[in-house]
């Protein structure tokens, strides 16, 4: 809820990004939460209190804080503040907050009530109290269908291979921090996962600075990790060529010169 709250500040929940102008990523968390939901509606048809409970939990810890909140901080503090993709993923964290709030209220009714008191509302919400609220259900129109939902979870079991090999490598002193490397991976001509995602969009999934794909002929998946070249962003702190690419920003990448550029004051 912290990480909601602090990342929601100034955003308007009356313009909400349309879920097809969302980020595929962003739709995927939604599509999880309406997972959620779901559980949590059936536990509480069937007083199980503790399926809802441990439920959002779950959620909580393996779904966004192992994986989506940790891949969108990046877009979250370094884009453009009312960048389409920042909003987008602003969207997402105004949707999961503002239904786990609800879902939990009736177990935690006096910590919801205070999330509910600090989060910004829709204009349709009564901001007396959570209480006086209904729960959300499942929003359809961020669903994504099950052959993308697959294909998201072989990019969370690669981002977990990915992780061991960023680990052996810091331990072997190749890299310090994870974007100080490029991770290569080499995988099987049949592997379609990754198929049609650009190298920027993979390197920000795998929180490193560069990323490259190759297919071989091989079964098996092949990991390997450099350190990147290319100039350290002072800003995003991301080792890439387009560091130094805008003269009044020298020491910028093109993304956050582009968003430095875009602060009146600058």
């Amino acid at each position: 809820a912290r990480y909601c709250l602090g990342n929601l500040s100034g955003f308007d929940p009356n313009r909400l990004t349309p879920a097809a102008e969302m980020e595929e990523l962003d739709r995927w968390a939604v599509a999880r939460l309406n997972a959620l939901m779901e559980k949590c509606f059936k536990g509480y048809d069937e007083y199980e209190f503790l399926t809802v409970t441990h439920a959002v939990n779950d959620f909580c810890v393996v779904e966004m804080s192992n994986f989506y909140l940790d891949i969108i901080k990046d877009r979250l503090y370094c884009d453009e503040t009312d960048g389409q993709s920042r909003r987008s993923a602003q969207t997402a964290l105004f949707l999961i907050l503002d239904t786990m709030t609800k879902i939990m209220a009736p177990i935690l009714c006096f910590t919801c009530d205070e999330i509910w008191q600090a989060m910004p509302h829709r204009e349709s919400d009564d901001g007396r109290n959570v209480l006086f609220n209904d729960m959300n259900r499942p929003f359809a129109d961020c669903a994504l269908d099950e052959e993308t939902m697959e294909r998201w979870n072989k990019v969370i079991k690669l981002r977990d291979v990915v992780n061991q090999a960023l680990e052996t490598a810091r331990n072997e002193k190749k890299i310090g921090k994870s974007l100080e490397a490029k991770v290569v991976l080499t995988v099987p001509a049949f592997e379609t996962a990754l198929d049609g995602m650009d190298a920027e969009a993979l390197a920000d999934i795998l929180i490193v600075s560069q990323a490259e794909v190759r297919k071989s002929d091989m079964n098996v998946l092949k990991v390997d990790v450099e350190p990147a070249g290319g100039a350290k962003c002072e800003r995003c702190w991301k080792q890439i060529a387009s560091v130094g690419s805008d003269s009044a920003h020298s020491t910028l990448c093109a993304r956050c010169a582009a968003a430095v550029a875009s602060i009146p004051e600058f």
